[in-house]
């Protein structure tokens, strides 16, 4: 009878184990977010501060990741970076301290 038990307990985890494991390719970045991390470290080496603002912007099929820097010494800088590539597209300093 143990054993009918144990065999009924099995079969009943097995389905749930084999589920979960294709359920893990859910939790995978969509191919317009694999790039997040490097475009904002890139950012943040050629502008080293803290990240104010983080926007994910979207025109016609394609992303790109702004992000609002305020430099330790009170400067404040805008990064776009393609998320298609990772490349930084665009960066300026920001002389009066507004985004």
């Amino acid at each position: 009878m143990e054993l009918r038990v144990g065999l009924l307990l099995l079969a009943a985890f097995l389905p749930a184990a084999h589920a979960d494991a294709n359920r893990a390719g859910l939790y995978t970045l969509p191919p317009s977010k694999v790039y997040i991390e490097p475009c904002q470290r890139e950012a943040l080496l050629l502008h080293p501060g803290i990240i104010e603002k983080q926007r994910v912007l979207h025109r016609h099929g394609d992303f790109w990741v702004r992000y609002e820097i305020l430099a330790r010494d009170g400067s404040e800088s805008v990064v776009q970076c393609d998320l298609a590539n990772g490349e930084i597209i665009r960066e300026q300093k920001l002389i009066d301290g507004s985004f």
